[in-house]
C-alpha cells in the first residue's frame, strides 16, 4: 500500500510544483499588486490589454521620462520611483479621442457611487474600467489630457477639495506613488495642480451624474479652491483599496436622498459598471508578469500595435542609431 502511495504523491507534489511556476510567472494576483510599492516607469507586468481595448477610443504616444517631468515640473511632490531600464523606449502613454474637446476634463461623464470602499467613480466611456481605476493623469501641455497606465487598483486615483456647499475633484498625477504602509495622503503629495485642471460641483448635485450641465464654470475655480479644504486618503483597509473622499452623511444632508453604501464586485466584461440596488460590478485586470533575464531585466516589453512617437523619442533613437553606427565603423 506504502509503494503505492509514495509514486501518486511525488506525482501530485511534482504536478503541483509545476503548476506553482506556471502561475508565478503568468497571473499575477489582484491582492498582491497592491501590497508593493507601485513604479509607473520600470514596467514589470504586461500593459498588452491596455494597449488592444484602448486602441480604438484614441492614441498612444510614446513619450521620455524626462518628458513627463518637464510636465509636471510646477507644483510640488514625490520624486521619480525609479528608472526605465532602457530610457531611450520610454513610455507609453495615451490620450482619448474625446479630447479634441478642449473642454473635457477626466473624470466627468459618469456618477460617484458610495460603496464598501469608499467613493468609486462609474464612468459612462467604454473604457472606463482602465483609465479611471489604474493608472494617472495629467494635462500636458503638448498632447492635453493623457493616461499613464499603472497595475493597482482603486476605486478612483482623486484628490478632493471640500468646502461647505461645493466639492471638487482632480485626477492624481504621475507624482503620486502608491505605498502600501502609507496610501497616498496629504502627508506625502502635495502636488500643486493648475486650477483650471479642478471640477467642482455643487455638494447637491454630487451624487447625480456628472455632466457639463452640473459641472460649475471654471472660471469660479480659483476662488472654490480658495475657500475649500484639501482631503486626500487612499489607503488599504481590511485588505481592501479605499478612497474616503467626501463625508456621505454631508452628501445625504445636502441631497436630501439616503445614500446606501454599495457592495464592490467584479465582473468579466472589459466595458461600463453595472449598478445594482446593493451593488456594483466591474472589471478587474488581471496581469501577465513578466519574465526577468539573468541580469534582472525585461527583455521583448509588449507595445501598442500603433503609436506615435514625440519628437524627443525620435532624438533619442536617431542618436542611439548613430552611436551604433560609429561603434561598428571603429570594430572594423
Amino acid at each position: 500500500m506504502l509503494f503505492l502511495l509514495f509514486p501518486a504523491s511525488l506525482l501530485f507534489a511534482q504536478q503541483d510544483s509545476a503548476l506553482l511556476e506556471k502561475i508565478k510567472n503568468i497571473d499575477v494576483s489582484l491582492t498582491s499588486l497592491e501590497e508593493v510599492d507601485e513604479d509607473l516607469y520600470e514596467v514589470s507586468v504586461s500593459f498588452q490589454s491596455f494597449y488592444d481595448e484602448l486602441a480604438a477610443d484614441g492614441e498612444w504616444i510614446q513619450i521620455s521620462k524626462e518628458e513627463i517631468n518637464e510636465d509636471l515640473l510646477e507644483g510640488e511632490g514625490q520624486s521619480f520611483s525609479g528608472f526605465m531600464q532602457n530610457d531611450d523606449e520610454g513610455v507609453f502613454i495615451w490620450k482619448p479621442a474625446i479630447n479634441k474637446d478642449a473642454d473635457w476634463h477626466p473624470f466627468t461623464n459618469g456618477k460617484w457611487v458610495y460603496t464598501n470602499q469608499g467613493w468609486l467613480w462609474a464612468s459612462d466611456y467604454k473604457w472606463g474600467w482602465a483609465a479611471y481605476h489604474y493608472g494617472r493623469w495629467w494635462n500636458s501641455k503638448n498632447y492635453g489630457w493623457v493616461w499613464l497606465p499603472g497595475y493597482v487598483w482603486a476605486p478612483a486615483w482623486v484628490s478632493w477639495r471640500i468646502s461647505d456647499e461645493h466639492i471638487g475633484w482632480v485626477p492624481l498625477s504621475p507624482k503620486a506613488k502608491w505605498k502600501p504602509e502609507d496610501g497616498i495622503t496629504t502627508d506625502n503629495y502635495n502636488y500643486k495642480n493648475k486650477e483650471a485642471d479642478w471640477v467642482f460641483v455643487k455638494k447637491s448635485d454630487f451624487d447625480n451624474d456628472i455632466t457639463k450641465a452640473n459641472i460649475i464654470d471654471r472660471k469660479q475655480n480659483k476662488e472654490l479652491i480658495k475657500n475649500s479644504k484639501k482631503v486626500l486618503e487612499i489607503k488599504k483597509e481590511n485588505s481592501r483599496m479605499v478612497n474616503r473622499g467626501p463625508d456621505v452623511n454631508d452628501i445625504k444632508k445636502h441631497t436630501g436622498r439616503d445614500i446606501k453604501e454599495k457592495i464592490i464586485d467584479y465582473k468579466y466584461q472589459r466595458n461600463k459598471p453595472s449598478i445594482g440596488i446593493n451593488d456594483v460590478k466591474l472589471f478587474k485586470e488581471n496581469f501577465k508578469k513578466y519574465e526577468k533575464d539573468a541580469k534582472g531585466k525585461v527583455n521583448n516589453l509588449d507595445k501598442p500595435k500603433k503609436y506615435k512617437k514625440s519628437l524627443k523619442i525620435k532624438m533619442m533613437l536617431k542618436k542611439k542609431f548613430k552611436e551604433r553606427k560609429n561603434k561598428k565603423v571603429q570594430n572594423k
